[in-house]
C-alpha cells in the first residue's frame, strides 16, 4: 500500500490485494472482489470488508476513505475527473435519474408479464447474486488495485462514540472475506438455490489477512 499528498487537503493511497486459493480443489463462493467496505457494514454484503485499527483499537466508522468512482450501483460512471462541484452534482443527478427510470421500466416489464413487484425483485435480486460466484481454480492467485482517498478529516462519531485519529499514531488495515451460503436462500429463487447446492466445493467462513500499515499522520 502506497500514499502520496495528492493535493494539500487529501491524501491517496493505492491498495494492492489478493486472493489466493491455497488448495488443490477448485473452490468458488459469493464475492465482487474489486468492492471493498468497513467491516461492520452490511454483514450480507458479497464484498472484500475491511477494519481500521489506531494501534490495538478497532475505530468503528464509515467515511474515512472514500474511492470517486462509485460501484454500489451498475453501471455506475467514474466521475474522478470531474473537479468542478456543480458539474458533478449534475453528472451524478442525470445518473440517478437514468437509473430510476431503468428501475420503474423494469418493475412495468414485471407487471406486464404478471409478476408482482416483490418477486421480479427477488429474481433480480436471486440473478445477481447468482452472477456475483467468483471461482479460483487449484493455487490460483488474482491480484487488484484499487485508489482510496481520505480528506485528512480527523474527528468521526459513529452513535455515541467519538473518534479522533491521532497525528503521530500509527495506523492499521485488516481485511475479511465473509463468506456465507444457506444465509441467501431467503435472497434466491429456488431453482437458483438449487444451482447453488450443486456447485462442488463452495465454500464458507471466515479468512483475513494480516495487519498492514497505512499512513494516516501528520
Amino acid at each position: 500500500m502506497t500514499s502520496t499528498d495528492s493535493i494539500p487537503d487529501e491524501r491517496k493511497f493505492v491498495v494492492n490485494y489478493s486472493i489466493e486459493n491455497t488448495t488443490n480443489k477448485e473452490i468458488s463462493f459469493f464475492l465482487n472482489p474489486e468492492k471493498l467496505s468497513p467491516a461492520h457494514a452490511n454483514p450480507m454484503g458479497t464484498v472484500i470488508f475491511y477494519k481500521l485499527f489506531q494501534g490495538n483499537d478497532e475505530l468503528i466508522i464509515n467515511g474515512v476513505f472514500y474511492t470517486k468512482v462509485f460501484k454500489t450501483l451498475e453501471g455506475f460512471p467514474d466521475f474522478s475527473k470531474i473537479t468542478d462541484e456543480k458539474e458533478l452534482e449534475e453528472a451524478t443527478k442525470k445518473f440517478f435519474e437514468a437509473y430510476r427510470k431503468k428501475e420503474k421500466e423494469k418493475e412495468k416489464l414485471d407487471s406486464i408479464n404478471g409478476v408482482s413487484p416483490e418477486i421480479g425483485l427477488k429474481q433480480r435480486t436471486s440473478n445477481e447474486l447468482i452472477n456475483s460466484i467468483y471461482t479460483l481454480k487449484p493455487n490460483e492467485t488474482k491480484t487488484y488495485t484499487t485508489t482510496w482517498y481520505w480528506d485528512k478529516k480527523r474527528y468521526f462519531k459513529r452513535d455515541s462514540f467519538e473518534y479522533y485519529l491521532d497525528e503521530k499514531g500509527t495506523f492499521y488495515v485488516q481485511f475479511f472475506l465473509f463468506l456465507m451460503k444457506e444465509q441467501y436462500q431467503t435472497k434466491l429463487t429456488n431453482e437458483d438455490y438449487e444451482t447453488l447446492l450443486k456447485i462442488p466445493n463452495f465454500i464458507k467462513g471466515i479468512y483475513q489477512s494480516e495487519k498492514i500499515e497505512i499512513n494516516l499522520a501528520e
